[in-house]
C-alpha cells in the first residue's frame, strides 16, 4: 500500500468512518472507498461487503477486484460493574472490542477493577442518550438490578443495537419480560433480548460465562446481514392538495426530501423513489441525493402500480423492501433502522411494520417472498391484505410518536404540522 494511500486510510479509520480498499488484482491499481458516499458498481459492491464485514473478491465488468473491508470495532457495553463483568470486560478488549461498563455505583465501578477499561459511573439511561448504541454495539445487562438492567435493555430495545444480552434464569427472565412488556415493548420486540444470556455450555465461572456471553455474540455476528431495500413512494397526484405536495417546502426543503434523507442515513441498500406525476420536479427536489428513480407510467391506476414499480426496482439480492411513503416527514432512520433489526425470517417474522399502541403504520419491510403477491395487487389500495392474510409473520415495532400515520394531504395538514416543528414539539 503506497504511503499516501494509508495516511489517508489511518485518518479515515482515527475519524470513525468505515472504509474499504479495492486493489485490483491484475494491474495492481488501488483506491480508498467509502461506502456511504461511491454510488459506483465497485461502491456498490463494497457497500455489500461492508455489511457483511468480510473482504471479498468481486468480478466488475473485466475486471477483478479484492475489497478489503476496515468497518468501525463492535462495542460492548456492559450494565453492572459485577465479577462477570470484569471477565468480560477483560475477554472483549483482547478480542478487539470497544469496551464500556456502565455503572453509578462507585464501589463496583472503581477503575482499579477493571484495568485498561473505560468505566462509567453513570445511570445507563443517561450514559446511553450520551453515547446512544449503534448497530455494531452489543449491550449485556449484568447488575441483576431492575433499576439499572431495565432501563438499560429498553434503550437497547429503542436503538439498532446488534446485540442484546441479559443475565439471570428462565424465570428471572420471563418477569423481566412482563415489566418490559408492559412499558409498550411488543414481543417481536423482547424476542431481540437474549436471555439467560450465552451459549448453553453449562458455564459456571464469572470466566465460563464471560466465554459463553462472547461465544454467542460471535456466532450471531457471523449470519449474514439481510440486505433491505428502500422504496419510497413519490409518485402521486396530490389531489386533496391542489399541487404537488411533495414539493412543498417544510423547515426549508422539500416535503419528500425529509423521508428520503432518512431513508439514506439508514441501513437501507439501495433506495428507490418511485416517480410518476411530476417526474421531473421529483427528480430535482432530490438532487444531489443518492438514490434510484424508477418511474411508474400508470401512477393514475393507483397507488398499487407504484407499490409494485419500485418492488420490480429492488435489487435481485435484496432480501426485502421496506416501502415508506413520501409524505411523511416525521419518519426517522432509527424508526427504520428497528424495523430492519426486527426483520427475522428464522423467527417467522417475514413482515415487519411500525406501530404505535396497536395501530399500525409505516414504515413496512416485506420479505421477497411476498414480492409475488404483492405483483398481485390493484387498484388504490397497498398491500394491507397480504398483512391479514399473513398474521402470523408479521412483527410490529413500537414507535415512541404517531410519525407512523403522520402523512400530508391537505394544506391545512401541512401548516399544523409546519408549526408544530417550529414550535419545537415533539413531531408526530
Amino acid at each position: 500500500m503506497r504511503r499516501a494511500m494509508l495516511e489517508q486510510l489511518l485518518a479515515m479509520r482515527q475519524g470513525g468512518r468505515p472504509v474499504i480498499r479495492a486493489l485490483d488484482v491484475e494491474n495492481g491499481e488501488e483506491k480508498l472507498i467509502d461506502p456511504a458516499t461511491d454510488i459506483s458498481p465497485l461502491g456498490r459492491a463494497a457497500a455489500r461487503a461492508l455489511r457483511e464485514d468480510a473482504s471479498q473478491r468481486v468480478t466488475l465488468g473485466n475486471r477483478n477486484w479484492f475489497l478489503t473491508v476496515y468497518n468501525t470495532p463492535w462495542e460492548l457495553v456492559i450494565i453492572g460493574a459485577v465479577h462477570i463483568a470484569q471477565a468480560l470486560a477483560r475477554l472483549g478488549a483482547a478480542m478487539g472490542y470497544r469496551v464500556r461498563v456502565i455503572d453509578p455505583r462507585g464501589a463496583y465501578a472503581a477503575p482499579e477493577r477493571f484495568a485498561g477499561v473505560r468505566v462509567i459511573q453513570s445511570w445507563p439511561e443517561d450514559a446511553l442518550a450520551t453515547e446512544p448504541l449503534t448497530a455494531r454495539s452489543a449491550l449485556i445487562a449484568l447488575s441483576h438490578d431492575i433499576k439499572l438492567d431495565d432501563p438499560a435493555l429498553a434503550a437497547a430495545l429503542r436503538s439498532p443495537a446488534g446485540y442484546i444480552g441479559a443475565l439471570g434464569s428462565v424465570r428471572t427472565h420471563a418477569n423481566r419480560l412482563d415489566r418490559l412488556g408492559a412499558l409498550g415493548f411488543s414481543q417481536d420486540e423482547l424476542a431481540r433480548i437474549h436471555g439467560p444470556v450465552g451459549l448453553a455450555i453449562g458455564a459456571r465461572s464469572p470466566g465460563e460465562i464471560a466465554i459463553a456471553i462472547l461465544a454467542q455474540l460471535v456466532r450471531l455476528r457471523r449470519k449474514s446481514t439481510p440486505r433491505i431495500g428502500g422504496v419510497v413512494l413519490a409518485a402521486g397526484l396530490s389531489r386533496r392538495m391542489g399541487r404537488n405536495k411533495l414539493l412543498a417546502e417544510l423547515d426549508g426543503k422539500p416535503l419528500l426530501r425529509h423521508a428520503v434523507e432518512a431513508a439514506l442515513a439508514s441501513r437501507l441498500d439501495p433506495v428507490i423513489v418511485v416517480t410518476g406525476h411530476d417526474e421531473a420536479g421529483i427528480r430535482k427536489a432530490l438532487s444531489g441525493l443518492n438514490v434510484v428513480f424508477a418511474h411508474n407510467p400508470r401512477f393514475a391506476d393507483g397507488l398499487s402500480t407504484s407499490l409494485q414499480a419500485g418492488i420490480r426496482a429492488v435489487p435481485g439480492d435484496c432480501d426485502g423492501a421496506l416501502v415508506l411513503l413520501g409524505d411523511m416527514p416525521g419518519i426517522t432512520a432509527d424508526l427504520i433502522d428497528r424495523t430492519i433489526a426486527a426483520f427475522d425470517p428464522a423467527q417467522g417474522r417475514t413482515i415487519c411494520v411500525a406501530a404505535k399502541s396497536g395501530k399500525r403504520g409505516h414504515p413496512v419491510l416485506w420479505g421477497r417472498q411476498f414480492f409475488a403477491e404483492i405483483e398481485s395487487l390493484g387498484g388504490d389500495a397497498g398491500a394491507q391484505s397480504l398483512m391479514a392474510r399473513h398474521a402470523a409473520q408479521v412483527g410490529e415495532i413500537e414507535s415512541a410518536d404517531d410519525a407512523p400515520f403522520a402523512d400530508i394531504d391537505t394544506p391545512e395538514a401541512l401548516a399544523a404540522y409546519a408549526g408544530r416543528s417550529l414550535d419545537g414539539a415533539e413531531t408526530l
